[in-house]
């Protein structure tokens, strides 16, 4: 495959970046990379921007079987338990989600049956590993075609869940799930794990989506001081979203309810939002702004830890509740 068919393979994302001979996805901007590496708090921040979160290379082929020639740079480590793969979708359908653990700066291959016949095919990126992509290669006499970029582009801010933490498939996070039903959209998926409210973290991408997610707080709830601290952050970053996108519908997401017995207030800072408050806290921040919309993010999962990986990021589970309900506030 040449370079240019390899870069027009890729999609949900905003440029891509040649080293050494691979193709590295960028979901993020250089100044937003760089202001992600200088983040005193939580752990691989400097990492994070650069994992393929929702990246897809997506395919027409005849081919019954392809190949894919990578090399991983960096990630989450393997001992972590945010471990992702490959996740490979063959006409709509999830037909392998592939595990890495292969060793980190050497180049890899890996094939995968795809079956008969003409087939579209969606190749999900490892979403906690940065990943280069050097080829795709079928049998001899079979043909790969990229598909075009879709002409609409939504645009999904968020932290750890949004991320896809709590999902071990690359496909089933909350944001990837959504951005499969949106069909008309390159959907490109900001999310920082463990990122809070950052109005300096915002910066002009080049265009304008026509439509913008944020999930965000629950990161703040956890850490900021108080009511004022936590307004410090949230009032001037949707003052920021307006500066920038004052055209994009908005929909504000607050934060899903957590479910491991955790007080509603916590102890240490009796002046912060109750976390059942947070949905009304948030609503009254973005309400001057007419394209924006605020979701109760909290009725998305149910309140139970069968929905939850650890009590507070959704599973593959929990996943398909959010992205179930935030289909119907898209519509």
């Amino acid at each position: 495959m040449t370079n240019e068919m390899l870069r027009d393979c890729f999609h949900n994302l905003l440029t891509v970046k040649e080293e050494n001979g691979y193709l590295y996805p960028m979901r993020h901007t250089e100044k937003q990379c760089e202001f992600n590496e200088n983040l005193g708090y939580g752990d691989f921040m400097g990492r994070k921007a650069y994992m393929a979160a929702g990246v897809t290379l997506e395919m027409d082929t005849n081919a019954e079987e392809v190949t894919l020639h990578y090399v991983i740079k960096d990630g989450y480590p393997y001992t972590n338990v945010r471990r992702s793969g490959f996740d490979v979708v063959v006409n709509g359908v999830l037909k392998h989600s592939y595990l890495i653990a292969a060793e980190w700066g050497r180049p890899q291959t890996v094939t995968f049956a795809l079956g008969e016949g003409e087939k579209r095919v969606v190749i999900w990126l490892p979403h906690t590993l940065v990943i280069g992509i050097s080829d795709i290669t079928v049998p001899e006499g079979k043909v790969i075609t990229p598909i075009a970029p879709r002409k609409k582009t939504m645009l999904m801010m968020g932290d750890s869940i949004t991320h896809g933490i709590g999902s071990f498939c690359s496909s089933l996070g909350y944001a990837m799930q959504t951005a499969a039903a949106m069909k008309e959209y390159e959907v490109i998926n900001q999310s920082i794990a463990a990122i809070r409210f950052e109005p300096d973290y915002l910066d002009d991408i080049g265009f304008e989506p026509e439509i913008i997610t944020v999930a965000l707080g629950t990161n703040d709830w956890s850490k900021r001081a108080d009511k004022a601290d936590y307004d410090k952050y949230s009032v001037p970053f949707f003052a920021r979203i307006n500066e920038l996108y004052p055209n994009a519908a908005v929909l504000v997401i607050s934060p899903v309810k957590r479910v491991r017995q955790e007080p509603d207030l916590p102890v240490d800072r009796p002046n912060l939002y109750r976390e059942s408050e947070l949905y009304d806290a948030l609503c009254a921040q973005v309400k001057k702004y007419p394209q924006m919309r605020c979701i109760p993010g909290w009725t998305l999962v149910p309140h139970i830890p069968g929905c939850f990986l650890d009590g507070l990021h959704p599973n593959e589970l929990g996943m398909t509740f959010y992205a179930n309900g935030l289909l119907k506030y898209l519509k």
